[in-house]
């Protein structure tokens, strides 16, 4: 292609009577330049505002004629140029089109060969290749390939991060396996805790929470024993209170009824035949001793209240005391 060539005159701006109009000026501003403003003269200045307001505004009117038609020939040469180069923008962009769709199948295929290749260094390893995704687009640059074959930087590049990753692995099950054999020698669930090194916490911010965590609860049952042993003794003196109030209320009772129902009765020596309430002859050695037998009769209330009531005639040295079958009345 020839080279472009243009041609233009520079055009000349020029100002008839320059000094006449800056003199003028000058004399309008320098008139109100120290124009005192007070409440008397605001009606005559808000005029006067307005009147040199309309003079700038005309001025700059003026000005802007004088440059859009001072530009009138460059507007028209641009127009006329964005009109004529507009084929060849077009044919560029149709190219361009097609290279970038070349480009975005080559980088495919380079994002496919660093698939395979992260496939292959992790098949015998715990890491799971697809966490590497956001680094694929860069690993697939097209200056990290020969053609689609990866160079050695490239290789190198990913065993590095996939090295990386194997040792965090290694780490963390390390980790793991301290804090669950510090758990199970505590006897606690190691659950909440692998779930706080999960969450990003340092293994010694485990190990200080779970110690934590054990001191407490040891306090807490130490505390509840100590209640569980307090609770248990003033039940205990309860009950021995109880106990012993229900024996001076048997032993009460007791002495009331025999008191009052006790009747002896003597049996005479010549009767022959013997029955529940006659003596009882005995022979010691030589000597004849003379026994007799009483009969109690006391009302109880319930067959429990009879019950103890026994029990405390046997505590306090009634071991021969028998008692006959008792009906309900």
């Amino acid at each position: 292609m020839n080279e472009f060539n243009v041609t233009f005159e520079p055009a000349k701006i020029e100002v008839l009577d320059r000094e006449k109009f800056e003199k003028q000026i000058n004399s309008i501003a320098q008139a109100n330049s120290n124009r005192l403003v007070t409440v008397e003269s605001m009606a005559d200045d808000k005029k006067t505002r307005a009147e040199l307001r309309k003079l700038s505004k005309s001025l700059n009117d003026e000005k802007i004629r004088i440059k859009k038609e001072y530009n009138q020939p460059l507007t028209e040469f641009e127009v006329w140029f964005k009109k004529a180069v507009a084929v060849l923008d077009q044919a560029i962009s149709q190219i361009d089109s097609g290279i970038k769709d070349i480009e975005a199948e080559q980088k495919a295929e380079r994002k496919k060969v660093v698939h395979e290749l992260l496939i292959e260094l992790t098949t015998d390893t715990e890491v799971d290749s697809r966490i590497f995704e956001s680094f694929v687009d860069d690993w697939a640059k097209a200056s990290n390939f020969n053609d689609i074959k990866p160079k050695k930087q490239l290789i190198d590049s990913i065993t590095y991060v996939i090295d990386g990753e194997t040792q965090k692995i290694a780490e963390y099950k390390a980790n793991k396996d301290t804090i669950s054999n510090f758990c199970f020698g505590n006897n606690v669930s190691d659950t909440p805790y692998i779930r706080m090194l999960d969450s990003g916490k340092s293994v010694s911010e485990v190990m200080s929470a779970i110690s934590e965590d054990v001191l407490f609860e040891k306090q807490r049952k130490e505390a509840e024993e100590k209640r569980k042993e307090a609770e248990k003794q003033r039940q205990a003196e309860l009950e021995k209170q109880q106990q012993e109030f229900e024996t001076r209320k048997l032993e009460a009772s007791f002495n009331s009824a025999a008191s009052v129902s006790t009747e002896i009765i003597q049996s005479e020596p010549e009767k022959t035949e013997s029955s529940p309430d006659e003596e009882i002859a005995e022979v010691s050695g030589t000597e004849i001793v003379q026994k007799y037998r009483a009969v109690i009769e006391i009302c109880f209330s319930s067959l429990e209240e009879k019950n103890k009531w026994k029990q405390v005639m046997v505590d306090n040295g009634f071991e021969d005391f028998k008692a006959k079958e008792f009906e309900e009345i």
